[in-house]
């Protein structure tokens, strides 16, 4: 065994000894400047939340999208006071109520953007083919309730019933963005250059506030449904956010069986699905087998897992709400293992700081190298994560929503620390 992975060893069993350790309390952190508590519980199936804007001193407000019961519940401190608005879903699979979104100007036109699979019987339902479409529509929050809706976009649905996608946000220039996955479609979408044309699958789109498609668009000059295409090749994808210092779009993408990926998404990004998942380097037919709209690029991931973790959320930790250190780190969660992971952007922001020289091909290989990225355990299935005021709040598909904070001003010690000490004091050959 070499000293390299000998060293590796031993810190996966340091880090997984220090996370047993407090285990018996539910939620744990690795940083012990850092505490987590559950501040929301008794939601069901909760997929998403938005902080609401409140008066200082007054108590928290957030929605919180429900899966399954197409419930958008609203949240006074640790209390559900009300629902919203009770949408019929489809809630088969990964389909149901996905997606929020705050327009920017919320807090003075109070428009909530919403991402849900319609049933077709009149109530929510669960059958395969009992849907209707995906749909992306506004609301205007009143205080207490979503009022009437009003039609931003639609989308298919089948054949699914999972890779729906769902995630929404407004990104710094105003516009929408949201991602759909390739509902198991095999077309030019899918890097299937003989496939089925453009169909809308597989896509991060990005629209105006009203729905129409930007002029400026990557691919707005083809027309069609390629009009509203941002990026393409995306196998499916929970997890959408936005560098809060260069205003870049970031996505994670799921593996069918390996390599989750971590992307920095460019204008006319192809992911590469279905022909490639992880870097290329690792993959025998490279680029070749590609469907390059005019205009494409692809794009090797940043970081992805050799075995599947099931990615979920991703979310650039806004300011220093976990104190300085951490300011604009980003936050990754999962699926599999209720489990937060943790990375540095490079000076530059345009990709990923690496730990040790084992992780320089930027792929998990193995638990041990997963393991110098682990943040936190104990979360369930995490489906979303945001930045409030007092600190990040992590959304679990069990039904609660935990608050991670700390003091602000003070100095938090990073959590690669003893593996960079290990590093530095092994022998030289």
């Amino acid at each position: 065994m070499s000293k390299r992975v000998r060293i590796l060893r031993n810190v996966a069993m340091f880090l997984h000894a220090t996370i047993v350790s407090t285990a018996a309390f539910g939620q744990s952190l690795l940083d012990p400047a850092l505490e987590v508590e559950t501040v929301v519980s008794g939601l069901t199936q909760p997929t998403a939340l938005a902080i609401l804007p409140t008066g200082e001193g007054t108590p928290r407000e957030m929605l919180v999208c429900e899966k399954a019961t197409g419930r958008v519940q609203h949240v006074r401190g640790a209390d559900i006071v009300g629902t919203a608005l009770d949408l019929h879903v489809n809630s088969r699979s990964e389909r149901g109520l996905l997606g929020m979104a705050l327009h920017p100007e919320f807090a003075s036109n109070g428009w909530v953007y919403l991402y849900y699979t319609a049933s077709n019987t009149g109530g929510d339902s669960f059958d395969q083919n009992a849907v209707q479409s995906h749909r992306v529509e506004r609301y205007a929050w009143d205080g207490s309730s979503l009022g009437s809706p009003t039609p931003i976009l639609e989308l298919p649905a089948l054949p699914g019933p999972n890779h729906d996608g769902g995630v929404i946000l407004f990104l710094p220039d105003g516009k929408l963005y949201g991602v759909i996955g390739d509902l198991n479609r095999n077309g030019q979408l899918q890097n299937f250059a003989t496939g089925p044309v453009p169909d809308d699958t597989g896509i991060i789109f990005r629209l105006n506030d009203d729905g129409s498609e930007p002029t400026d668009n990557p691919f707005f000059t083809l027309g069609g449904l390629m009009a509203k295409v941002y990026a393409y090749g995306v196998r499916n994808s929970f997890g959408l956010d936005f560098d809060p210092v260069t205003g870049a779009l970031w996505d994670t993408e799921n593996g069918p069986r390996t390599f989750d990926e971590i992307n920095r998404v460019v204008p006319g990004f192809n992911s590469g699905w279905e022909r490639i998942m992880g870097p290329v380097a690792r993959d025998s037919e490279g680029t070749s087998d590609l469907w390059q709209a005019p205009g494409a690029q692809y794009g090797d991931p940043l970081f992805s897992w050799r075995a599947t973790i099931g990615v979920t959320s991703i979310h650039f930790i806004r300011g220093d709400v976990l104190g300085p250190t951490l300011a604009h780190r980003v936050l990754v969660g999962d699926n599999n293992n209720g489990s937060l992971y943790l990375f540095e952007p490079s000076g530059d922001r345009a990709t990923l700081v690496m730990p040790t020289p084992e992780t320089e091909d930027r792929v998990a290989d193995s638990t041990a190298e997963r393991t110098l990225f682990l943040f936190g355990t104990g979360f369930g299935i995490v489906t979303d994560i945001e930045s409030g005021a007092d600190g990040v709040y992590v959304c679990s598909i069990g039904g609660n929503v935990y608050r991670i904070h700390g003091a602000s001003t003070s100095v938090q010690p990073s959590p690669w620390g003893d593996v960079k000490r290990l590093y530095r004091s092994r022998p030289r050959r």
